[in-house]
């Protein structure tokens, strides 16, 4: 008998404190919403603008380094091309070709070292993006103000 009470028991409590979180939740008016300032406003626009202007930075150095990266493939070709042409017997084009790996080998070395430093920049800038978005991705603004802040970067602009 008294293992049929303990679920009625449970199931009253549940009900009592769902009805008293009710009744407290009523009671309160609502949250008001709170804005952020036009200088909050003005500091994102500006630290947006910079993140765009440091990822554009990013990927018109990315597109630098790939045509780096094909032009380091077709000296590849090419080297593996004199390697079959190579005169054996020819000393000066032994030397020749024995300067054109180790220069080919200083290229690759280089595009290994940018690979890793645009990497590294790639990572802090996501970092950065992201403090970026904790900071200014819960503000609400004005229309007002939006509008006044918007106005003043353009007359900045022109």
């Amino acid at each position: 008998m008294i293992a049929s009470r303990i679920p009625l028991l449970v199931v009253s409590s549940l009900l009592l404190a769902a009805t008293a979180a009710a009744a407290t939740a009523a009671g309160k008016p609502p949250k008001e919403t709170a804005f952020a300032t036009r200088e909050q406003l003005r500091a994102c626009l500006d630290l947006d603008d910079a993140m765009k202007t440091r990822r554009r930075d990013i990927e018109a150095s990315a597109a630098e380094h790939n045509r780096k990266f094909d032009a380091n493939d077709a000296e590849d070709a090419r080297l593996v091309e004199m390697k079959t042409r190579l005169d054996r017997s020819d000393k000066d084009a032994i030397l020749a070709f024995n300067q054109a790996v180790t220069a080919h080998a200083q290229h690759t070395r280089e595009l290994n070292e940018e690979a890793e430093a645009q990497e590294a920049g790639v990572k802090a800038f996501e970092a950065d993006k992201a403090a970026m978005d904790d900071r200014c991705g819960g503000l609400s603004y004005r229309p007002g103000d939006v509008d006044a802040v918007n106005r003043e970067r353009r007359k900045a602009a022109s």
